[in-house]
């Protein structure tokens, strides 16, 4: 409204001669022929505009018209200068994409000949000076500055609103796309170009932290990576582009070390309508990480915790029974933590006694207690794959 108010002030405050007032009502009459005119000129001046095509012509040319009566109008009746036609012209032009400067050129074209034809009636009429043909110019120009000014305000601020618009269209168009709404997705007139990716695949989903954005886009962009990415409920996602043929390992390793939190990867996929189910694996492969931490990951990294945080009903009853009576003996919390490390180091008792700064025997003494209780062999790799789905979901379960 303020931007308003000084637009109507900055042309109310041009001083309107009757001398103006007289040549413009005469101009009213011949408005038609000078907007043919100021068209023309345009057309051949500007090589813009010489590559329009013809419903762009005409919608110029209308424009031409319009705002030449609603000014000359103005001036003949010495009224304020309207401003209306000429911000209906700069929102339009700047939505449909024709440059600023390619826009005031046309509007200095157009007063050069208002001030041309005025000066030529004036020339006509008894008496007429040299000073009074100078104010004459002086308003006109001065008519002009205060037209671009408004034109150039209205131009901004109309892209300003434009990449608004878009901005939400393509957070609009990411929701369709993440939540698998592809109805959605076509009737927004959803296209990789519109969400900022290259037409064609393969994708990567990926689930982060919503403390690592920008860092995860901006680690991306640095290895030529082209990437979206969209704040939901709980966490970060993300869709990315390997039109480069970069593997995705290699997209895994930046993220890896991009990531403050856990980050989980999908695969790679073709088609961006794939991307809700991409998102649920990245979910899972996220998931599957330990609550403490830092880096990422795939579902091939760790398929049995994947298998495990898939079914949630199906962790809890998994530990429950694999592991038995060991979950309600006193010393529970020393077993789980020797079985989760020796899981963890391939069956290394030297490796696990280093990590608990406890000797080998004790290592060897309590796998024994745990074997009892559990009736799972530690040498049988059908068990050991039951005990280390079991250990992953008590942990998942803790989280």
């Amino acid at each position: 409204m303020n931007k308003l108010r000084a637009m109507s002030e900055r042309a109310a405050g041009i001083e309107v001669s009757p001398l103006i007032s007289e040549i413009a009502g005469g101009l009213l009459e011949a408005v038609e022929g000078l907007a043919d005119d100021v068209f023309a000129t345009i057309v051949v001046e500007d090589s813009f505009y010489a590559g329009l095509g013809p419903e762009r012509r005409a919608d110029v040319r209308a424009f031409n018209g319009q705002i030449l009566r609603e000014q000359l109008t103005c001036l003949a009746r010495g009224l304020p200068i309207g401003t209306e036609s000429s911000r209906e012209n700069a929102r339009r032009r700047a939505a449909q994409g024709v440059p600023i400067g390619t826009l005031l050129h046309a509007y200095r074209i157009g007063y050069r000949l208002l001030c041309e034809a005025m000066i030529a009636r004036a020339r006509l009429l008894d008496g007429m000076t040299f000073d009074a043909i100078a104010a004459l110019t002086m308003t006109i120009w001065a008519l002009c500055d205060a037209s671009s000014q408004t034109v150039n305000e209205v131009y901004r601020d109309t892209l300003i609103d434009l990449a608004r618009d878009d901005e939400r269209q393509r957070l609009a168009l990411l929701d369709a796309l993440f939540e698998g709404r592809t109805a959605d997705w076509s009737l927004l007139g959803g296209t990789a170009a519109a969400i900022g990716l290259p037409d064609h695949g393969p994708y990567l989903c990926a689930v982060a932290d919503r403390r690592d954005s920008p860092g995860l886009e901006h680690a991306l962009h640095h290895h030529g990576l082209r990437s979206v990415w969209r704040p939901r409920a709980g966490h970060l996602a993300g869709i990315i582009a390997l039109t480069g043929g970069q593997p995705p390992a290699q997209v895994t390793g930046i993220l890896d070390l991009a990531s403050s939190g856990r980050t989980g990867i999908s695969p790679h996929y073709e088609g961006l309508r794939e991307t809700a189910e991409a998102l649920r694996l990245a979910e899972l492969a996220r998931a599957a990480l330990p609550p403490e931490a830092r880096g990422a990951t795939t579902l091939e990294v760790d398929p049995a915790a994947a298998l495990v945080v898939a079914s949630t009903d199906l962790a809890a009853r998994l530990s429950g029974t694999v592991l038995g009576a060991l979950t309600t003996h006193p010393d529970h919390d020393a077993l789980l933590e020797v079985l989760t490390a020796w899981l963890e180091t391939g069956g290394s008792t030297t490796e696990v006694a280093a990590r608990l700064f406890c000797h080998r025997n004790t290592v060897r003494n309590r796998l024994d207690r745990i074997a009892s209780l559990t009736g799972r062999s530690l040498d049988h790799p059908r068990d050991i794959a039951a005990l280390y789905a079991a250990v992953r979901s008590v942990r998942l379960r803790l989280s």
